[in-house]
């Protein structure tokens, strides 16, 4: 039954860039552009297939608090994973495989906040850290080339996210920690991956 269902699957690596970088109002982001992590598509009839994959980043940023006497340089760094889960359809054209994706894309999070505090005097400077972890999700939609190779696929695509941002959010929400978080994010990936047929 699982046999028939399932015609291949391939294995591989993806990665790429974050084309839209975060836009705080106030002070600088310490994000990477950079995502990559391991993926797995296993094909269905009908020129159909499933993804799965695990995309690493890193997110962060440092405000700059300039109140009198008790100033304030706060930094967030954060370890992310994507774990994106797409239906993905592919058109049934000769050498090259274009296809449409979409899907769910959970993000965890854990980080630490540095914060360091300047009073009215040198010696008044104190320092603070706390650590975090929180998760949300995003709406992806994609588009790509599929192209094979013997048993090697290389599949360069486009994603579109749309992430589920709170207006307040709360503290199991990532944009709790890096507010104000970026809504819409566009990815450029590359995935390289080894056929079974």
């Amino acid at each position: 039954m699982i046999t028939a269902l399932c015609q291949s699957f391939t294995i591989g690596a993806k990665g790429g860039l974050r084309l839209t970088g975060d836009m705080p109002q106030y002070g600088v982001s310490n994000s990477k552009r950079y995502l990559v992590g391991p993926t797995l598509e296993v094909s269905l009839p009908f020129h159909f297939a499933l993804e799965a994959d695990a995309l690493y980043s890193r997110l962060g940023n440092t405000f700059y608090i300039p109140l009198i006497a008790n100033e304030a340089d706060i930094r967030t760094v954060a370890n992310s994973w994507e774990f994106p889960l797409l239906a993905k359809y592919r058109l049934p054209v000769s050498r090259l495989s274009p296809f449409a994706s979409i899907g769910l894309a959970p993000r965890y999070a854990s980080g630490r906040i540095n914060t360091i505090h300047y009073g009215y005097y040198p010696a008044d400077v104190t320092f603070s850290s706390v650590d975090w972890h929180a998760h949300d999700r995003a709406l992806v939609i994609g588009a790509g080339v599929g192209m094979r190779t013997g048993h090697i696929s290389i599949a360069p695509e486009i994603r579109y996210l749309r992430w589920n941002v709170p207006r307040n959010p709360a503290s199991h929400d990532v944009a709790y920690y890096l507010w104000p978080s970026h809504r819409y994010e566009v990815q450029l990936l590359l995935g390289i991956g080894w056929s079974q047929e």
